[in-house]
């Protein structure tokens, strides 16, 4: 028999190195919504880059994502191993860019680091470091998890998803925090998501978004920032660029950053 139910929306949001749970993770939806939908009136649909996403130029490709997929979104699932994906010109990898997105914007994250053998033989150093930091970035804001193989992690996503769904069903936080207050953690979450990297931020004026601004350590493309056409803006703390420069000050600091 038909219900009427409300859907959620939820992102699989991991690197190259986690096909075996970007596949348990909507096995574990499935689950999730055949014991709980009904009586629940909730329905969730998991959301993948490759199934959910089409091509299109005019952008850089996590932009395009973003737009498409990423916030769209209600919530996001993260798995990691021992990578944590290329840069994008905004943040350290597509997936790290796609969960800071959920955190400032304040939805539900779910971020689970695999404890899984690794086989040094495969193992790339600079990525797995660069996950680590990852790591104790997310540790700071008390969103992560671990699992030791395939079965714990969908044993334990599929009793967490609740707590999240409920969350959502909430709206609005019962005490929701005072301006200040919520000016004051979002400064102190980004600050931890930004620490130690070069980034990319749109700037506001007058209600509009015309520009934007790489900031972090530029010290060392402080140079070829300029001759791309930024302008040291010492208020901002960064280098000012108009938005038509996006797509290129991306591609740049990609490779550079």
């Amino acid at each position: 028999m038909s219900f009427d139910a409300k859907v959620f929306k939820i992102l699989i949001a991991s690197p190259g190195d986690v096909d075996e749970e970007r596949e348990a993770i909507p096995e574990v939806i499935s689950k999730w919504n055949n014991l709980n939908a009904e009586a629940n009136k909730v329905v969730l649909l998991p959301v993948k880059w490759e199934t959910h996403s089409a091509p299109l130029l005019g952008d850089r490709a996590q932009g395009v994502i973003n737009n498409q997929i990423v916030t769209s979104c209600d919530m996001v699932i993260g798995v990691f191993w021992t990578r944590l994906g290329s840069p994008t010109g905004v943040s350290e990898s597509g997936t790290a860019e796609e969960i800071e997105w959920f955190i400032q914007n304040q939805k539900p994250v779910m971020v689970y680091f695999s404890s899984r053998p690794i086989d040094p033989k495969t193992l790339d150093i600079q990525q797995y470091a660069a996950l680590k930091d990852f790591e104790k970035k997310m540790q700071k804001l008390g969103l992560t998890g671990s699992y030791t193989n395939i079965t714990d992690f969908k044993e334990q996503l599929l009793s967490q998803i609740s707590v999240n769904i409920k969350t959502l069903l909430s709206g609005i936080p019962s005490t929701p925090p005072t301006a200040q207050e919520a000016k004051e953690k979002a400064a102190s979450i980004k600050k931890i998501l930004k620490d130690g990297k070069v980034y990319m931020e749109d700037y506001e004026k007058d209600g509009k978004v015309k520009s934007f601004v790489v900031k972090g350590d530029t010290k060392a493309i402080k140079d070829a920032l300029k001759e791309r056409g930024g302008k040291w803006n010492s208020t901002l703390g960064g280098w000012l660029f108009p938005k038509t420069k996006e797509v290129e000050v991306a591609a740049f600091l990609k490779i550079h950053a």
